[in-house]
């Protein structure tokens, strides 16, 4: 397919100056994020010196040999090719992510920027409208010179034939001018206020001419290219970290989309966006089953057998068993494919949803709304930090770490949000719809994670009052149980029970528990999660041995499952808010785990699990995991803030923590 290249544009032709230009970028950036700080590897500002800016740590070694080729490209036909190299474009199509780049770089008629994300294995270029190749040239640079190596995974291959490509077309007759003067310099402006601080950006509205290229068969437009990995297998590592930059690329995705959706829906109603909720929920599917899969790669001890999935949902037992190394790779390959037809289902829909938002049309309605929207929340993040301090009196400091920073990361996206606000108004002034609708774009995310942020630290309120009043009905079962156990109808030391350990146990618990509400502040929720888990050991034992009829074991089971599932849901909500946080530091590691931990509180609540005893297993294992997945999230944080050579993006937790059935890597284990 020949790829399209379209012309859309400017107003005026200006070039920025290039040196003043970086160091107003890095100021912009760190006072005024372009899209909102909750994205994750948004439009960069380019290196100051140099033609590369390689955020993916992509090109190593092979730098020097990629600067070398974008020098000789300028000092042969005065053009300037700046390679950009990034883990994903943030949820943006490629293009979009491209272009902004380019404009808030300033750059001008002789520069050509080349994006790739190597996470996502994703690619576009963006060129001024008077560029002096056609678009039919550029095309054939493209496919000739760029695709090739990309597909060998050999990125600074890419860049390299990108420039040798481009220096052979400048000398051929596909130029649309000989000319290569640069016209006038002009440096456009625009100073915001934010918090009391002053930052400034560069800003250069060009045409463009795009080849948008994606995910193998995944469509972001008419003008998309498949970009298709050879067929050769990769190493067997490389093609680990691709499935685990891949999935974190698509949880990213949808999490953004859903966002969207959101305003929309709050915008337009459920009918207009009901299309959009169907193709969310095909993709959801489509990226469940990949974390599915990848549960089953990490498992230890590894299952006898790995197996595809036929359908959208997992299997509950493996099928069609494979051993070893090809086994992985199938399950590899399939996690990718799983995330690219989720990706597909997303760009099949994207023009339709933004012709149905119209944002670019309809910018000040939009505007109104995420202004509303903010000063609600200024109002509710101060209440908030109020909330905040009255629990840290109230309760051990780790009942709240789970939103510890919530408020602190509140009111930096509100910073964030009046920036992109201010910006949207002036843009609005200046009638440049384009801009004001990607400031609003960029203030909905600020706003939409403000919200969350804030929302987890009322969640949490509320989850701490009620697991104190739910804690003594839930002491007294625990020593029901013990009692019953110690009772002249229990036959202890059956091996298959292991009922004295278990009482003992059992024991262990309530004694800690007492001691830690008679000291002082004191987690509930731990508290809480602590006995019920002793409660559920202990019964079963007890329904193994008989002690306990089957069907009152049963009924124990139901009795313990509401509580199993309060604690599990209030996991999973604190390990989500964390992904969504920090999305452009956590890996997949964590994001695994939160998606099982979802899958089996689903199994629970559904037709999938017959009895209560049943579902209650289920649930248990969705807390395990939930608390697992926020305990890798933490450390993939704590990595990114430390600097270059973590995890981050890329999906490498730091460690993965041992996969026991109820295992607590939170270090709030039981007390002697």
């Amino acid at each position: 397919m020949t790829p399209r290249v379209s012309r859309t544009g400017p107003r005026s032709a200006v070039r920025a100056v290039r040196a003043l230009v970086a160091v107003l970028i890095a100021t912009c950036w760190a006072a005024l994020p372009a899209a909102g700080s909750a994205r994750a590897q948004d439009p960069v500002p380019l290196a100051a010196s140099g033609w590369i800016t390689d955020r993916a740590h992509a090109l190593g070694a092979r730098a020097p040999e990629v600067a070398a080729a974008l020098d000789r490209l300028h000092e042969d036909r005065s053009v300037r090719l700046y390679a950009v190299y990034v883990d994903d474009f943030s949820g943006r199509t490629s293009q979009n992510w491209a272009d902004t780049t380019a404009q808030l770089n300033g750059l001008g008629r002789d520069d050509v920027l080349l994006a790739v994300a190597t996470g996502t294995r994703q690619y576009a270029y963006s060129v001024d409208q008077d560029f002096r190749l056609s678009d039919q040239v550029l095309g054939e640079v493209a496919r000739e010179s760029v695709e090739p190596p990309l597909r060998r995974g050999d990125w600074a291959g890419a860049a390299v034939g990108a420039a040798e490509g481009l220096d052979t077309a400048l000398a051929g007759p596909g130029r649309r001018d000989g000319s290569v003067a640069a016209g006038d310099y002009v440096l456009p402006v625009a100073v915001l206020a934010a918090a009391g601080a002053v930052a400034a950006y560069a800003y250069a509205r060009r045409k463009r001419r795009a080849a948008t290229r994606t995910t193998p068969a995944s469509t972001q437009g008419a003008g998309a290219r498949e970009w298709e990995p050879d067929t050769a297998p990769p190493d067997l590592a490389a093609l680990e970290a691709e499935a685990d930059r891949t999935l974190v690329a698509t949880d990213d995705a949808i999490r953004t989309s859903d966002e969207e959706r959101g305003f929309a829906f709050a915008q337009l109603g459920e009918a207009a966006t009901r299309p959009f909720a169907g193709a969310l929920a095909y993709a959801r599917s489509e990226l469940a089953t990949a974390f599915r899969l990848r549960q089953q790669l990490d498992d230890d001890p590894p299952p006898q057998g790995l197996a595809l999935p036929e359908g959208p949902a997992p299997p509950d037992e493996p099928e069609r068993p494979e051993e070893g190394g090809a086994a992985r790779r199938r399950m590899l390959r399939e996690i990718v494919a799983r995330c690219a037809a989720a990706g597909r289902r997303l760009d099949a829909e994207a023009e339709a949803f933004d012709a149905l938002r119209a944002l670019e049309r309809d910018t000040a309605p939009a505007l109104e709304g995420v202004e509303t929207a903010f000063r609600t929340l200024t109002g509710r993040t101060a209440a908030a930090d109020s909330a905040l301090t009255a629990l840290r009196r109230r309760y051990a400091r780790g009942a709240t770490a789970p939103v510890a920073h919530h408020v602190t990361e509140a009111m930096e996206h509100l910073v964030a949000a009046t920036a992109s606000l201010n910006a949207a108004r002036q843009a609005l002034d200046k009638e440049d719809r384009g801009e004001a609708a990607a400031r609003v774009r960029a203030a909905e995310s600020a706003v939409a994670l403000v919200t969350a942020l804030v929302d987890g630290v009322d969640r949490r309120a509320a989850e701490l009052a009620e697991a104190e009043e739910r804690l003594p009905a839930a002491l007294a079962g625990v020593r029901a149980e013990v009692a019953a156990a110690r009772g002249p109808g229990a036959t202890a030391g059956h091996p298959a029970a292991a009922l004295p350990e278990r009482i003992a146990r059992a024991e262990t618990v309530l004694i800690g528990v007492g001691r830690a509400r008679a000291a002082g502040p004191y987690d509930p929720l731990d508290a809480l999660r602590r006995v019920t888990e002793a409660d559920a050991a202990l019964g079963e034992a007890l329904t193994a041995l008989g002690v306990r009829e089957r069907e009152g074991g049963v009924e124990h089971a139901r009795a313990l499952l509401d509580r199993a599932v309060f604690t599990a849901r209030s996991a999973v909500a604190a390990a989500d808010d964390r992904v969504a946080a920090h999305r452009d530091a956590v890996g997949a590691a964590a994001r695994t785990r939160l998606a099982e931990a979802r899958r089996h509180l689903d199994r629970a609540a559904g037709a999938a699990v017959p009895d209560a005893r049943g579902a209650l297993a289920e649930v248990l294992r969705a807390d395990a995991l939930a608390r697992q997945a926020l305990a890798l999230a933490d450390a993939d944080v704590r990595a990114e803030e430390d600097g270059p050579g973590n995890s981050g993006g890329t999906g490498k937790s730091p460690e993965r923590p041992e996969h026991g059935e109820h295992g607590d890597p939170s270090g709030q284990g039981e007390e002697p």
